[in-house]
């Protein structure tokens, strides 16, 4: 009987044996790191950059090379070179008369690290107490720009202060008097100006 069982064992662990012997091991599948690509398009409409925009039926282009800007203006005002477009003009320059009904001057300077926010809350508290002056942030050149209103000046005007490169642009649009029988012209200017000025690259 205990042989009997014995031999049992055996012929049980050998035919586990050949079982095992027989076994087909398992593939074992190796993972391989996902890299994420490193290729960036570029829009199909992209602006090449330092273009200026481009004139139209309507609107014709000024250009200040030397102060690296240009901008477009409706094509019945009038260009005055190197930094001013006139409504009307009159030919009166200097003193207390406009050289037209009105118009769009623009200057630059050094920012010396200052922002157009803070070029134009340096004019505001320059001023002082005791004026209606209202401050607006918007977009310009794909920038952020301040609008100043109110600021005291001989005539009314509305300022525009930018900043690329580290130059500080103050755009002047004069006289700002809303119940002028012109005025909706000049409002038509500054739309036109601020919707496409643009600061040209420096040249190397």
């Amino acid at each position: 009987m205990m042989r009997k069982f014995i031999g049992t064992i055996l012929l049980f662990i050998l035919l586990s044996a050949c079982s095992r012997a027989t076994e087909t091991p398992m593939p074992v599948e190796t993972l391989q790191p996902v890299m994420a690509s490193s290729v960036t398009e570029t829009p199909v409409n992209a602006t090449p950059v330092g273009v200026c925009p481009a004139e139209t039926a309507d609107l014709k282009l000024f250009t200040n090379a030397a102060d690296g800007y240009c901008f477009l203006y409706p094509k019945d005002d009038s260009a005055s070179p190197p930094y001013m477009v006139i409504i009307h003009p009159n030919g009166t320059s200097g003193g207390d008369f406009l050289p037209g009904d009105a118009l769009v001057e623009v200057n630059r300077e050094a920012a010396a690290g200052r922002t157009a926010a803070q070029a134009a809350d340096a004019k505001i508290a320059e001023a002082g107490q005791g004026f209606n002056i209202t401050r607006t942030e918007i977009l310009m050149d794909g920038k952020p720009a301040i609008v100043v209103d109110g600021l005291p000046a001989q005539d009314p005007w509305r300022e525009v202060f930018i900043v690329d490169n580290d130059h500080l642009f103050i755009l002047f649009f004069e006289p700002w008097t809303p119940d002028a029988d012109w005025f909706s012209k000049l409002e038509n200017l500054y739309s036109v100006v601020i919707a496409s000025f643009h600061v040209m690259p420096p040249t190397p």
